[in-house]
């Protein structure tokens, strides 16, 4: 029997680009710096195309998604459950005591504000800035999705789209790249730790049924 692992290789070398790279430029970069380059090139298209797609991002979508597989396979749902708290908790523990009050980019380039594009029905908010709930959550369903998909073009298209959405943040003015890749981090580690909880339990016939499936 083969020893389980959280992803396959090949994405594992992608993960592992990304983390560096990405931290290199939010090393790199001074603070919105990446935000005000971005605004500098919308467009007609990427105004529509990233104000949908940050929906993705919601924690509701992320709850439906858990309650689906309640229905269909306990095992998975426990997983995901897991993963879901310790984004959650990962993400309020620096918002709401660590880094409470973090300026959001629209407060903190308050004195250029008439320069940058606001995309008009997205509300930009003012602070709670670090780290981007809606990356981790994106980050967070995107692995959950990545453990239950067999098909190695399609985890790393679901890979991409999870980058797509935090980027998504950036683009609408919501949030800096440090908020971003932190975000992500914290996803990532999220369905880690609940991989690892529940490995033990993978074999349990019990936990394979669902609410829909006895």
């Amino acid at each position: 029997m083969s020893k389980p692992i959280f992803i396959n290789k090949s994405l594992q070398l992608l993960v592992l680009i990304y983390l560096l790279s990405f931290g290199v430029i939010v090393l790199h970069n001074n603070h919105g710096e990446v935000v005000l380059w971005t605004n500098e090139r919308h467009s007609i298209f990427l105004d529509q195309f990233f104000k949908y797609l940050t929906h993705l991002g919601d924690g509701l979508v992320l709850g439906v998604f858990a309650f689906a597989l309640l229905l269909t396979n306990y095992y998975k749902f426990f997983q995901a459950l897991i993963a879901i708290a310790t984004q959650t908790a990962l993400v309020l523990i620096f918002k709401l005591w660590l880094a409470e009050g973090e300026p959001r980019p629209k407060v903190f380039f308050a004195d250029r504000i008439n320069e940058l594009n606001f995309i008009e029905g997205v509300e930009v908010r003012n602070y709670g800035s670090f780290p981007s709930g809606h990356t981790a959550s994106a980050f967070t369903l995107a692995f959950i999705l990545i453990l239950l998909v067999k098909n190695e073009t399609w985890r790393i298209v679901i890979f991409i789209a999870a980058l797509l959405i935090g980027f998504s943040r950036v683009y609408l003015i919501q949030h800096f790249m440090i908020d971003v890749y932190i975000g992500s981090v914290f996803g990532i580690i999220s369905v880690l730790v609940a991989w690892k909880i529940m490995l033990p339990y993978q074999d349990r016939v019990k936990l394979q049924r669902g609410l829909l499936k006895k």
